[in-house]
């Protein structure tokens, strides 16, 4: 079963200006790891239509997922929504099941009267969008176009809601903690790259002094038997006493 691939677009100049830290990137990372998704790559663009829809296009024809952060909310500055439209050639249209939800939430908190046009923008979609989850804060699918909140709990929420549609086989991981340098090392890396090609292996040393180890070996597959034998080629041919420990998978 191939290993479904995901991409971030993280739409916001005040990312891109430091204004504010994006924690979505990092928090989809994990998140879609742990459901089996690889995730190729985080972008991050400024609130400019013409560079949303570039970033979307690229996406959605490399990767089976694309996750966008951020700008889907009311102001000016919220480009998302017709940028994905026209990455998909579609037009943007009202939204009648939004427009009710959004009516609801407003007269739960402001009363009997109707919302502003500004808040009810917030149901123009791309047509033929696809709500999921929560019928009060639905998850917007175009497409392979999943549309979020740059709020990182409604990031979150509802990225939670659509995560049973990603699930896959888990990723299965080695982890060795070395004591010997990169450079010590990258022989015996190389070897079981080269004769395990379907087992990525990455190598991360460590600088700090708390650490009790200098470089982190990682092996990692969908098949845990492909990485158990990767990992015992690696153990006979690293460095004598080099390994002070493994964890298997």
């Amino acid at each position: 079963m191939p290993t479904p691939t995901a991409i971030l677009v993280v739409v916001g100049s005040e990312v891109l200006s430091a204004k504010v830290e994006d924690v979505n990137g990092p928090w989809a990372a994990r998140r879609l790891r742990q459901l089996g998704v690889r995730l190729l790559a985080i972008e991050t663009v400024a609130d400019v239509v013409d560079d949303v829809v570039a970033a979307v296009d690229r996406g959605r024809r490399r990767a089976d997922w694309v996750f966008t952060s951020g700008g889907v909310g009311p102001t000016h500055d919220d480009v998302t929504v017709p940028a994905v439209a026209r990455a998909l050639g579609r037009p943007v249209a009202r939204c009648p099941e939004l427009v009710a939800a959004i009516r609801s939430i407003h007269r739960q908190h402001h009363g009997g009267d109707d919302p502003p046009e500004a808040a009810l923008r917030m149901a123009d979609v791309p047509e033929g969008t696809r709500l999921l989850g929560d019928a009060s804060y639905p998850t917007l699918v175009a497409g392979n176009v999943v549309m979020l909140p740059g709020v990182p709990q409604f990031f979150r929420f509802q990225f939670d809601r659509i995560a049973h549609l990603l699930e896959a086989p888990p990723f299965r991981v080695a982890n060795v903690f070395l004591s010997s340098e990169e450079g010590h090392i990258a022989p015996a890396l190389d070897a079981v790259a080269n004769a395990h090609p379907a087992v990525e292996i990455g190598s991360y040393p460590r600088f700090d002094a708390g650490a009790d180890y200098r470089v982190l070996v990682t092996l990692e597959a969908k098949d845990g038997a492909a990485v158990r034998g990767a990992l015992a080629e690696l153990l006979t041919k690293l460095p004598a006493g080099a390994v002070i420990r493994t964890e298997e998978p």
